[in-house]
């Protein structure tokens, strides 16, 4: 991954608070950057894009309409359960424990924007009709932050930054992590 000091946030969130946008960058690149270049979390998401490597729209489309249907009625969802109690999942639920409290949250996603692992429940599978995937994956991002939005649960202003998983040995974009950060709890 390239420095992340030298990156720019895409938003403008980060244009009218410089020090959120620094203290954004300073927590991906060394909170974040340990597990993102972990083979672990590479490995699971190279592992589902073969997987899906022959994957139609249709098929994404049908499973993502699955997931919601179970999130909106409340029943199971086995594509979910599948995926929360993946050793991925548990390790990245370590990663937000151990973060005192600066990651709220982590979504790691494919090269077609499918979960792969995630440390808590989403309303979709499918996240590529999404910004958090889009400005990373298919718009060559390096990092992209939405603006801070106050969580109903906590009063925390929380802030969805995303980048890339790259493959170090192609250099290339293999996935996207979304990482949900305290803006209050960050250095600046």
């Amino acid at each position: 991954m390239a420095a992340l000091s030298a990156i720019a946030l895409p938003v403008a969130a980060s244009a009218a608070d410089p020090a959120l946008e620094a203290a954004v960058r300073k927590a991906v690149g060394q909170e974040a950057q340990p597990w993102l270049s972990d083979s672990a979390v590479l490995g699971a998401v190279k592992a589902q894009n073969a997987r899906n490597a022959g994957i139609t729209q249709g098929r994404i489309d049908e499973m993502d309409a699955q997931w919601k249907a179970a999130v909106k009625g409340g029943g199971a969802n086995p594509a979910y359960d599948a995926i929360a109690s993946s050793e991925l999942s548990r390790r990245l639920k370590e990663v937000v424990a151990g973060s005192g409290g600066r990651i709220a949250e982590i979504l790691v996603m494919d090269d077609r924007g499918l979960n792969v692992a995630q440390t808590d429940g989403t309303s979709d599978y499918w996240q590529g009709d999404e910004p958090k995937w889009q400005k990373v994956f298919t718009g060559g991002a390096d990092v992209y932050m939405a603006e801070p939005e106050k969580d109903d649960k906590s009063g925390a202003m929380l802030a969805e930054t995303s980048v890339p998983l790259v493959d170090p040995a192609g250099k290339q974009t293999i996935g996207v992590a979304m990482i949900v950060l305290d803006t209050g709890k960050l250095a600046r």
